[in-house]
């Protein structure tokens, strides 16, 4: 397949221009002040079955021993609807690779059409896949070729997308007929996650002890208008179950005010319209979560600073346990 080349994209070049300042009356975001010039190449792998997997690799123009974020996007999404983080992360000093999975409509799915077990195994394939074959990737993209440190992983998500990236970094899931613990995601590969408005409990397939594997470095994102999915409980209950349920030790939760599940339309969906607030949110986000990749993937004393702060510009709270 043709590797397409193009640059950061202009909805990202917005959300790096909100992030250099305050947002409204909140303090200063966390990011550079020169943030790198991102490269982005297209191409294909295939799993062992022979199954065509696309990818997408987003990377900054200079620097050495860049840490790797995987990232798997929400139901029914693909890789190329999460620019503005994605390319975010790949200016301040990332090789961001995002896969769209099976379940995509980009790949003939129709929303709203259901998934399975079969899907979330395929989607771990997908993350796990990125990493087995990082030779031939560096082979076909010479830009990387050594420049990339593949012992620095974190594995991150949106929606769906957050319950594979919980899965790499050790929470497990139930069998739901049995009721037996499935613990065959985690890769110790992976040392740190970013779950972002993830799942909480949905039993009998997540429990509240299925997040007690979660021992790497993990930050939970979410929104008080978040999309709600567990029975009985608001969106927002919902979403930060994640931190609530996971071991306490290196992590942290941000809460965004007002924030829905897809940042005001800036993510995930581009169906959706966008809301005023949606650049400063997603900048907000990006502060967070580059703040936690730097202080977990590139042991930055400023970032680990940062993230002893409960606020994120005008709208983001952190806590930690």
């Amino acid at each position: 397949m043709t590797i397409v080349h193009r640059s950061v994209t202009a909805l990202a070049l917005l959300v790096l221009a909100v992030g250099t300042a305050a947002c409204g009356g909140g303090p200063k975001l966390y990011g550079a002040a020169d943030p790198a010039r991102v490269e982005v190449r297209q191409l294909d792998l295939r799993d062992p079955s022979d199954r065509r997997v696309p990818i997408r690799i987003a990377f900054p123009d200079r620097g050495r021993a860049l840490p790797i974020v995987l990232f798997s996007h929400g139901a029914y999404s693909s890789k190329d609807d999460y620019g503005p983080i994605l390319d975010a992360w790949a200016a301040h000093g990332y090789v961001v690779v995002a896969p769209t999975h099976p379940d995509s409509v980009q790949l003939g799915v129709k929303r709203g059409e259901p998934t399975g077990a079969r899907v979330t195994a395929q989607r771990l394939i997908d993350m796990k896949l990125i990493v087995d074959q990082w030779t031939e990737i560096e082979s076909r993209i010479p830009a990387l070729a050594g420049r990339v440190n593949t012992r620095r992983i974190a594995a991150a998500g949106h929606s769906y997308g957050g319950w594979i990236a919980q899965t790499l970094g050790g929470a497990t899931t139930a069998e739901p007929s049995s009721g037996a613990t499935v613990t065959t995601g985690r890769d110790s590969r992976v040392s740190a996650v970013v779950v972002f408005s993830g799942p909480g409990a949905l039993p009998p397939v997540l429990r509240p002890e299925d997040w007690k594997g979660l021992t790497v470095p993990t930050l939970v994102t979410v929104g008080t208008q978040d999309l709600g999915q567990g029975a009985g409980v608001s969106g927002y209950a919902f979403r930060r179950q994640p931190f609530d349920y996971a071991p306490p030790g290196d992590k942290y939760l941000l809460v965004q005010r007002d924030a829905d599940h897809y940042l005001g339309g800036m993510v995930c969906r581009d169906d959706l319209p966008k809301q005023p607030n949606g650049p400063t949110w997603v900048a907000e986000f990006n502060a967070a979560s580059l703040a936690f990749l730097d202080a977990y993937l590139k042991a930055d004393p400023r970032a680990r600073r940062y993230l002893e702060g409960a606020e994120v510009g005008e709208f983001g709270k952190l806590e930690r346990k």
